[in-house]
């Protein structure tokens, strides 16, 4: 299971099944940090005592399975959705990312209006009306982890690691 950096409290996360459960360090992995290749960052693991499996802590600050920062695409779907105007500069690996992104939020508006939907207040959303709704919430770092916490889901996916193992669906 992933969880954010900004759900845990205290010094380690919770186990997801039990809370009661004690959870140890399980070592870390490396992800990619830079869509070029050229940087890595560590993700620590967790283990729960109890069997529930492990648990990856991500920082606030990085979408799930995306090299891409937060700031970077916030900047991007706010100059492209509610400013009008054309995305900021990046270079042509990135603009590859964020159109990618941009394509996948697309096809998830049907998903994200369903379990947003009265917190952004539209029936059937434009991409521009469902992020300008979405950001009335707050910044995309919140968002994140109230789409992660609340609803078991991510922006641009239903990742399965978003899922505590053993909870169907």
């Amino acid at each position: 299971m992933q969880v954010r950096q900004s759900s845990i409290l205290g010094d380690r996360p919770a186990c997801p099944l039990d809370p009661r459960h004690r959870v140890h360090a399980h070592g870390s992995y490396k992800r990619y940090a830079k869509v070029d290749g050229t940087q890595k960052e560590s993700l620590s693991r967790w283990r729960c005592t109890s069997g529930c499996g492990t648990i990856s802590v991500l920082a606030d600050t990085r979408l799930p399975y995306r090299a891409i920062g937060v700031d970077l695409f916030e900047r991007w779907f706010d100059s492209l959705f509610i400013e009008g105007r054309g995305p900021p500069m990046v270079t042509e690996k990135e603009k590859g990312c964020m159109d990618r992104a941009v394509t996948r939020f697309i096809q998830r508006i049907p998903s994200l209006t369903v379990v947003l939907g009265q917190m952004i207040g539209v029936i059937s959303p434009t991409a521009s009306q469902l992020w300008i709704g979405i950001r009335k919430l707050g910044k995309l770092r919140e968002i994140l982890r109230l789409l992660a916490e609340d609803f078991k889901t991510s922006f641009l996916g239903d990742y399965r690691c978003l899922r505590p193992r053993g909870v169907p669906g």
